[in-house]
């Protein structure tokens, strides 16, 4: 026999997770004066009811009391409970609209709880007069907190139980969920053909897809880079600033003709720099980018499972955001130091989800000395927490970053340029420099932004930004929050690389547009529950299309491979003449395998400035007479840098010591005036 609703006095929720304490209580004593405020009954099944109860904090407890010994069935529905309790949300629960107020009037407090604060921990009681066995110390595969006491200690609550719900889990309706019904088969067979439990295999096919991935795209990044198919712009220069970082000498960045951190914040590198002592190689910085843009994939694993109620619901957003062409577009463009920051804003997501804000902030600050841009989505970020209820963290968090953002444009870049560059402004057509031109040039970025958004390009821009997630972000609209500042600084770009697929620039929405998807499944969820399983199911499908068609994946319709040539080794042994700490000036694809030097600038610099230094810029006559070596490949060369290469094969100031294939060496001879 089941008791009426009763609820265990006091306790201590033992969790993995600490919220920061709620507000003060007001002046006036609270009208509740037990540890825990009903809010639903939870049926277990056809004989057993349990009641769900939150203490102030917003803990849960899922309490089941008997008049009589617990027996083993007792204890298998506790356990079969405590599988799904963590992700159990307070919209889950009937009638518990008002629950919020309800439960800050009851314990005194001066505002209401969010309603993601609920259940943010999570533990089973189990109430019954001794005699039965005893009940684990931890049940579920999510190890849920156990406690047990007798029937006899009870709140005298001063507020009825509203209403009722079922466990997320439950089985279908009569009327629908056919598409959930068959998955569940499924799996039941699969788990017992394995004997593993749904969590352990889901985990398994998390690591093994992570897995593949990291090996299938270090191995082609890797293999482009063997190949020459990296670039000085941007893998060369990010490579010579680490280099330079590592040993350490300022990181004036010869291949660019600026300070690495006076064209970008991206500080970031001050602490990749160590590892190059480890091991100097551009692979390194290729690796990194690899698995910090593979990190997002194990954070909405998690995500999903907590919000979606199944592992296998996380494991469906995870594939997907590896099959997002952008994250894969992201890898295969050369090095950026924004692939670090998505990892990093997903952890941010991760402790954000868990209410631990301290890692969030430590988390979030990481990411925005990934660049300055960062400061702005991290702006957003703090948005998104101000919607969700958390204004005065979140307030903080935007603030921060908004001001992130203007120092480091404004003050850090132009400090340690040493001049005004302009940099940002030149990216966006803005007119003038400094924060008052920026403000005045809003409405004409927007306006650019909107134009370009309509045109043709910018809608199928737009369209495969949102459709590999099947527009779910966009039914948890202030998910948008975070993402808007690098979408619309994308559109508003005056190059029209800012809004193509295959390039870097969603790597740092990609991780957020994916946890937004997570929010727009639970709120389909919430309202339309039998519509959860198809669409988990349509978008691994949709993923799995845009990634072949859209991705340079080696799977895709037309991946980025690149063979070796015939050439290849001529270059190699051009490289092979180049002294270790020589002034070279190479081919762009030749950059990144000179790096590790004071001085390796990209031909025709340092004979003629292009894409160097700001506008007007010019070589100082000191960096060339410092040159030692010039190696290029002539059919690379365009008409005026090769009328270049034949003036210095013709200058008596320089020996051609190698020439094969169309690959020369040139070494400047000193005894030549």
């Amino acid at each position: 026999m089941v008791m009426p609703r009763q609820v265990h006095r006091g306790g201590t929720t033992v969790g993995s997770i600490s919220p920061p304490e709620p507000p003060p209580p007001s002046a006036s004593a609270p009208r509740w004066q037990g540890g825990w405020l009903p809010a639903a009954d939870l049926p277990l099944d056809e004989e057993r009811a349990a009641t769900i109860s939150f203490d102030r904090r917003g803990r849960g407890r899922l309490t089941l009391a008997l008049d009589r010994p617990a027996t083993g069935a007792d204890v298998a529905a506790l356990e079969e409970a405590a599988d799904v309790l963590p992700n159990l949300h307070l919209f889950d629960l009937d009638d518990t609209a008002d629950y919020p107020e309800r439960h800050a009037e009851a314990f005194g407090l001066p505002a209401p709880l969010a309603p993601d604060v609920f259940n943010h921990a999570a533990e089973v009681e189990l109430l019954a007069p001794p005699g039965g066995p005893p009940l684990p110390r931890r049940l579920g595969r999510f190890g849920v907190p156990a406690v047990t006491g007798t029937s006899g200690a009870v709140d005298d609550r001063g507020h009825p139980v509203p209403g009722s719900a079922t466990l997320p889990h439950r089985g279908p309706t009569a009327g629908g969920l056919r598409v959930e019904r068959a998955l569940l088969d499924a799996g039941r067979r699969l788990v017992a053909a394995t004997r593993l439990s749904a969590s352990t295999l889901c985990a398994l096919l998390l690591g093994l897809t992570v897995t593949v991935f990291v090996v299938t795209f270090v191995g082609a990044t890797w293999t482009a880079h063997d190949r020459f198919a990296t670039y000085g712009f941007d893998l060369g220069i990010y490579d010579q600033g680490t280099w330079l970082l590592s040993r350490p000498r300022a990181p004036f960045v010869t291949v660019r003709g600026l300070d690495l951190l006076g064209q970008q914040a991206a500080y970031i590198m001050v602490l990749v720099a160590p590892l190059y002592r480890l091991w100097a190689d551009p692979r390194l910085l290729l690796l990194l980018q690899v698995l910090f843009l593979a990190l997002p994939a194990l954070i909405l694993y998690r995500l999903g499972s907590r919000h979606l109620g199944h592992p296998a619901a996380g494991l469906a957003v995870a594939v997907a955001y590896l099959a997002y062409p952008g994250v894969q577009w992201a890898i295969s463009w050369q090095f950026h130091p924004e692939a670090i920051a998505a990892g990093l804003l997903a952890l941010a997501v991760l402790a954000a989800d868990r209410r631990q804000h301290r890692a969030m902030a430590l988390w979030l600050a990481l990411a925005a000395l990934c660049g300055e841009e960062l400061g702005l989505v991290v702006a957003g970020f703090g948005l998104l927490l101000v919607t969700g209820g958390r204004r005065a963290v979140g307030w903080r968090t935007a603030g921060a970053g908004l001001a992130w953002f203007l120092v480091a444009t404004y003050l850090l870049a132009p400090l340690h340029a040493g001049r005004a560059t302009r940099l940002f402004e030149t990216d966006y057509g803005i007119a003038g420099n400094g924060p008052r031109a920026l403000l005045t040039a809003l409405p004409t970025m927007a306006g650019h932004a909107l134009q370009t958004g309509l045109a043709n390009d910018g809608l199928f821009y737009l369209l495969l930004v949102f459709l590999p997630l099947l527009g779910l972000p966009l039914l948890a609209p202030r998910w948008l929050l975070p993402v808007a500042p690098p979408l619309l600084l994308n559109l508003a770009a005056v190059q029209p690389e800012h809004h193509q697929l295959r390039f870097h620039y969603l790597a740092t929405a990609a991780p957020l547009l994916a946890a937004g998807a997570v929010a727009g499944l639970a709120v389909v969820r919430s309202a339309r529950r039998p519509l959860l399983a198809p669409l988990l199911v349509l978008l691994v499908l949709v993923a799995g299309f845009t990634s072949w068609r859209y991705g340079p994946a080696p799977w895709a319709r037309d991946p980025v491979a690149v063979a070796a040539a015939p050439v290849d080794q001529a270059r190699r042994d051009a490289l092979a003449l180049v002294g270790p700490d020589a002034p070279v000036s190479a081919q762009f694809n030749l950059v990144p395998h000179l790096g590790h030097r004071v001085e390796v600038y990209e031909f025709p610099n340092p004979f003629r400035a292009v894409n160097w230094g700001v506008a007007g810029d010019e070589h100082p006559p000191a960096d060339l007479e410092r040159l030692q070596f010039v190696v290029v490949q002539r059919e690379l060369l365009g008409e005026p840098d090769r009328e270049l290469l034949d003036r210095l094969e013709a200058d008596p100031a320089w020996e051609r010591v190698f020439d094969r294939q169309g690959v020369v060496v040139l070494q400047r001879q000193e005894a030549v005036g």
